[in-house]
């Protein structure tokens, strides 16, 4: 008969592997690779998170030690348990992994800044293709994360009620009947449902409209913040757009809300990105040559730059221009997906948190584009 501690130890030992480094597949975007997802031309990827405590615990905050022990104990138990989905999951010791695979899984999406720099009984469940998550002793004692490339917001909270489902079957999650889940922020209770959708919005951004789009969607009660959620620096036109009401509202209204918002600013950003290509080539040309000029020449580039950077190219790709003769525009949705992981751009962006060794990757980041991009962007013979 197998013994479920046993079990659990094997794993965590396959995902740590006593400082070797962590398996890459489990630091893959969920976007990365495959058939691209609805509207990735404009949007990289939808998350829902829901967040979830356990009756009879402190909140992590609050917590000691020993009480982070058992519930990350009691959580472990039942994925463990549900030998259908969740038992394939690979538990990881947040605080046994190297700064740079921390680092790796938060570009990826993998984990959150703030379970990236916790301390000890912080754990992730990890699937193997990037699109499941569960965080153990954040903010909350559960956050599951379901993420998928483009605009699925359908597919991701399916993804993420079904683990909600089989980890309620076998954990005690603190609930009132009025006041719906229980969790650390005010701002999480009820429904503990945060739906997201990462949009891209150069166009939008190059022709002086964004401020007052994504105004409108707040007045929809969306919130708008950087790629990386609070906190983090909103940098090359990346945008995280998630409701900002969890409180009184079932899921399917919150899905209702987020759903045509994420509609209306792929509609708004591909009407810019037309008018762009139709009356602005010129200046877009030259903005995007002035980029390629900085990345051939610069020696380091920090995040926020890099990102900038790389927006501006893609601004130039998506209008279909060719600024220095190249071979074909780029990047495209997908490879811009990939090298905003591969830089190291969220890691350097999220601020208040020291997962990355930054320097190494700022000097890294305009090798590695002009490695990536050099063959879309040289001249023509």
């Amino acid at each position: 008969m197998n013994d479920p501690a046993r079990a659990e130890t094997s794993t965590v030992r396959r995902s740590t592997g006593n400082g070797r480094p962590l398996a890459a597949y489990l630091k893959t975007p969920a976007w990365a690779g495959g058939t691209p997802g609805p509207d990735a031309d404009v949007v990289l990827a939808a998350r829902a998170r829901l967040a979830r405590n356990l009756a009879d615990f402190p909140f992590p905050r609050r917590a000691d030690d020993r009480a982070l022990r058992r519930v990350a104990q009691e959580v472990r138990r039942a994925a463990l348990a549900d030998t259908e989905r969740l038992a394939d999951l690979n538990t990881v010791s947040i605080a046994l992994l190297s700064a740079r695979d921390r680092a790796e899984l938060l570009d990826a999406r993998r984990i959150s800044p703030e379970l990236a720099t916790g301390g000890a009984n912080r754990w992730a469940l990890l699937d193997d293709t990037g699109a499941l998550s569960v965080f153990i002793n954040e903010e909350d004692h559960v956050r599951i994360q379901a993420l998928a490339g483009g605009n699925a917001i359908n597919d991701v909270l399916r993804a993420a009620e079904d683990t909600d489902q089989r980890l309620a079957q076998r954990l005690n999650f603190a609930s009132d009947v009025r006041w719906g889940y229980l969790t650390a922020s005010l701002a999480n209770l009820g429904t503990g449902l945060r739906l997201s959708v990462f949009a891209h919005l150069p166009a939008l951004a190059f022709l002086g409209r964004l401020p007052q789009t994504l105004r409108a969607a707040q007045h929809l009660g969306i919130s708008i913040r950087g790629a990386h959620g609070e906190h983090s620096e909103a940098s090359g036109d990346l945008y995280q757009i998630s409701n900002a009401v969890t409180y009184g509202l079932e899921t399917s209204h919150i899905a209702g809300r987020v759903r045509p918002v994420a509609d209306y600013l792929v509609s708004a950003e591909r009407a810019a990105r037309a008018e762009v290509a139709e009356s602005h080539r010129g200046r877009a040309i030259e903005s995007a040559r002035a980029a390629w000029t900085r990345i051939e020449r610069a020696d380091r580039l920090p995040a926020g730059e890099a990102l900038d950077l790389l927006s501006r190219l893609r601004l130039a790709a998506a209008a279909d221009l060719t600024p220095l003769g190249g071979h074909a525009p780029a990047p495209d949705a997908a490879l811009f997906a990939v090298l905003v992981a591969e830089l190291r751009i969220g890691v350097g962006v999220a601020s208040g948190q020291n997962a990355s060794p930054s320097v190494q990757d700022a000097i890294k980041r305009p090798a590695k584009i002009r490695t990536m991009l050099r063959h879309f962007y040289r001249n023509k013979d």
